[in-house]
């Protein structure tokens, strides 16, 4: 079977011809007419995850009081938010860690099937959810870099809880177990060096490798990597790779070009980013704000804008949809 879009084949798309239909209604909506309706999703399935990473922007505002919804909750909030109120095309489930609530996932695949992705750290073993779009796995760096980042031991789990889901899992409608895997890095100040070979490591074990850059809350995050020359050099790196790889690197080269400096908006307020199109909740099904890494309190810190390296937005700002004014 032949990938088109982003890893579907001609039995997928045929299948799923109405909510293109839809969506490119929307876009045209969106283009011509300044409409601005949420298009894809984003979920936080928990409150809880096994890892505590540096970088992680999820434990800057969580909260140990709050409790995770139930699967028959979630079930409703897909109906009612993704189904009928917003139809929303694809959604990503992060967390926590989802793979701590294997139940919620196979609600979602079942109610949206094949638009479904799976942002995980790995670290747990991947079940094979029948209706599941691909897994999202976060390897960021390689093993040495990573494990400093995410924990000492992590990577080789992660690289072995990929490897067996390879090995052990049959095709799916003709594609084989490593077309569901994709790679996602985000690049930071102690892992920018590490891109290049992390992708030449990954290159023809999983299908895709994207790219993007972190995002501070706070002014002085020395995890930020500035505009500058040195992340210059890496924006160009990662193009190069995708002129050589076209097919395994998911940025394009437009989108990942913005990473060289500020496309999102000014401080913590987003402008040209069009931060409406992704219907963010978190793990009480609230909305998030501004955001989907931001919060459903207004209490909680907020992403500076001007700064973001998101991939999720900054793809959408690449194909011109952008604004939130």
């Amino acid at each position: 079977m032949v990938d088109l879009i982003y890893g579907r084949g001609v039995t997928d798309i045929i299948r799923e011809m109405p909510f293109y239909i839809h969506f490119i209604k929307n876009m045209i909506s969106i283009k011509l007419f300044h409409s601005k309706p949420a298009i894809y999703g984003s979920v936080d399935v928990n409150n809880v995850c096994n890892l505590h990473c540096s970088h992680c922007y999820w434990w800057l505002n969580r909260k140990n009081d709050e409790q995770d919804l139930s699967v028959e909750d979630w079930k409703k909030i897909i109906k009612e938010k993704f189904k009928k109120q917003h139809h929303i095309f694809v959604v990503t489930l992060i967390g926590g860690e989802p793979l701590l609530r294997p139940d919620v996932i196979k609600a979602f695949c079942d109610e949206m099937p094949r638009r479904v992705c799976v942002v995980t750290n790995g670290t747990f073993p991947l079940p094979r959810f029948a209706n599941l779009y691909f897994y999202w796995i976060s390897l960021d760096g390689t093993e040495e870099i990573h494990d400093s980042i995410r924990g000492k031991g992590s990577y080789a789990k992660t690289r072995q809880n990929i490897f067996d889901y390879i090995e052990k899992q049959s095709k799916r409608k003709g594609k084989p177990a490593w077309k569901d895997i994709w790679i996602t890095m985000t690049i930071n100040s102690l892992n920018y060096s590490t891109v290049i070979p992390l992708a030449q490591e990954w290159k023809d074990k999983v299908n895709k490798i994207g790219f993007q850059f972190h995002t501070p809350f706070t002014k002085d995050d020395p995890l930020w990597l500035p505009f500058g020359d040195t992340r210059n050099k890496i924006v160009d790196e990662i193009i190069s790779l995708k002129k050589s790889y076209p097919d395994y690197v998911a940025n394009t080269e437009k989108q990942i070009s913005l990473m060289k400096g500020n496309w999102g908006g000014i401080d913590t307020t987003p402008i040209q980013c069009p931060s409406w199109a992704i219907l963010s909740l978190d793990h009480m099904g609230r909305v998030k704000q501004p955001c989907c890494i931001g919060s459903a309190t207004n209490k909680g810190l907020k992403p500076i804008c001007e700064k973001c390296g998101l991939g999720c937005y900054s793809i959408l700002v690449a194909q011109g949809i952008k604004g939130n004014n």
